[in-house]
């Protein structure tokens, strides 16, 4: 699955330099569902993270001739009557969920401030390894969620992967800037170019965006052919980012469960396949490319196989705790894990002088950036970026 990652039986084909190859195991395609858990933590996600909620009030809610909004079965209630109802009460609850916040604390909207000043700690584009200004970018599973809160809380802090990443970390650096979103789903490209040029903006000497291209496959769109032009246009966004860049693949989410991801947003395995091989090869003339193998380790997980990294091992029986219930999103141990194969798959590719810059035990780790959500955020960037409203 990454480098010092060996799992039996499993080859996958990934170029020189890009990582996180674990055991490629059969699937079952799952049921279609639609995400209500996801809408009410949205609102929330926002709310406690960023204060700064008109921003999403022009959003556009999901929509489809196979979808009821956000709400229910797909499969029992296509192409209802009642779905624009659905649609609208859904909406309703964001639009309420957001305006509250803003009318106790009448705050003025504001983007969320990015370290941007030099400093010390940031190293050459040449530099190794790229830790000194790390940004993160992406959708739920970098900013970290959990249908237990589904309007945020504790637990949700639990699932937050700058705080692993940080928690791995031994050499000197800034503290992991979160730019990552639970809305990145609902307009993709707007919140993709708005991460992007804030990311930038830090002057970052690594980017990880493990879940950055999901939404660019996933989601909903007539067609395949459609599906495969949408994800250009995410890898577009990434062309200017010319440090260091982690990119998670297109992972099999089929067996999500009905609450998180409907039958129509899910791409066809030919597609998911299509994307990938367009990120390797999109990656190979980029040298600053690491891609860790998303796919992998949700493939590993689901079959519950042992799995080793840097020497430490989650044994069988115990790999399906490294995904929530929801088969969709990491667990707390999940994204601790999620962030020593970041750490692993750059370190390959950028050797540390020393091994010693980096915190391997992944129980050490998850109980370091498990007490880290309990404490106050000492991040001098924003711990999320709201979605830009769609066109």
């Amino acid at each position: 699955m990454f480098p010092g990652v060996k799992t039996p039986g499993y080859s996958q084909d990934v170029p020189p330099g890009h990582h996180l190859d674990v055991s490629a195991l059969p699937q079952e395609k799952g049921s279609a569902g639609a995400p209500p858990a996801v809408f009410r933590a949205l609102a929330e996600d926002i709310r406690m993270r960023v204060g700064n909620a008109p921003a999403v009030w022009q959003l556009r809610v999901p929509t489809g001739t196979n979808r009821v909004g956000a709400v229910g079965n797909p499969r029992r209630r296509a192409r209802s009557p009642n779905s624009h109802t659905y649609r609208a009460w859904w909406l309703t609850v964001l639009l309420l969920a957001l305006s509250i916040p803003v009318a106790e604390t009448a705050k003025t909207e504001e983007p969320p401030k990015v370290v941007s000043v030099p400093s010390a700690l940031v190293q050459s584009p040449a530099a190794k390894p790229p830790w000194g200004r790390i940004v993160m970018v992406g959708a739920s599973a970098s900013a970290g969620f959990t249908e237990a809160e589904p309007f945020g809380g504790p637990k949700t802090l639990q699932h937050r992967l700058s705080l692993y990443l940080d928690a791995a970390l031994l050499a000197a650096h800034e503290p992991v800037q979160d730019l990552a979103n639970a809305m990145f789903f609902l307009q993709p490209e707007a919140a993709g170019r708005y991460q992007i040029d804030l990311a930038l903006k830090a002057r970052p000497t690594l980017v990880v965006g493990i879940d950055f291209l999901f939404w660019f496959c996933y989601g909903e769109d007539p067609s395949e052919k459609e599906r495969l032009q949408r994800f250009e246009k995410g890898l577009k966004l990434l062309e200017n980012v010319q440090c260091p860049l982690v990119l998670g693949d297109i992972p099999d989410a089929s067996g999500a469960s009905n609450d998180m991801l409907p039958a129509d947003q899910i791409p066809s395995a030919a597609t998911m396949s299509a994307a990938n091989r367009r990120l390797k090869e999109w990656a190979a003339g980029r040298r600053q490319i690491v891609i860790v193998s998303l796919s992998g380790f949700m493939r590993t997980a689901m079959a519950d196989q042992a799995l080793t990294i840097h020497g430490h091992i989650v044994p069988a029986g115990k790999t399906r705790e490294l995904l929530q219930s929801d088969k969709l999103h990491p667990s707390a141990l999940g994204s601790a894990v999620l962030a020593l194969a970041i750490l692993d798959a750059v370190q390959s590719k950028w050797p540390a002088p020393s091994t010693a810059e980096i915190r391997w035990d992944p129980k050490e780790v998850l109980r370091l950036g498990l007490k880290a959500s309990q404490e106050p955020p000492n991040n001098p960037a924003k711990q999320a970026t709201p979605v830009p409203a769609g066109k």
